[in-house]
């Protein structure tokens, strides 16, 4: 699944729409993201990782790696 089809399904369960999630990154970051920048960076696959941890912050998530059980 891509990033931004997970994010979106993030979105739904929150109740927090993409120009929402984008004025409060320009508020956390301090410069400016539009609806269509965050957008863009979503849908290219541009998205920084510490954007993304800020994102899930936002939201009310945690970011983390999980080590993968290995199979037997």
């Amino acid at each position: 699944m891509s990033i931004i089809n997970e994010l979106k399904k993030i979105l739904l369960d929150v109740n927090v729409n993409l120009t929402e999630l984008a004025q409060a990154l320009s508020k956390k970051l301090n410069k400016p993201y539009s609806m269509q920048n965050l957008s863009n960076k979503l849908r290219n696959e541009t998205i920084t990782h510490r954007e993304m941890i800020i994102i899930a912050d936002i939201l009310g998530y945690d970011l983390k790696f999980v080590r993968r059980e290995e199979k037997r």
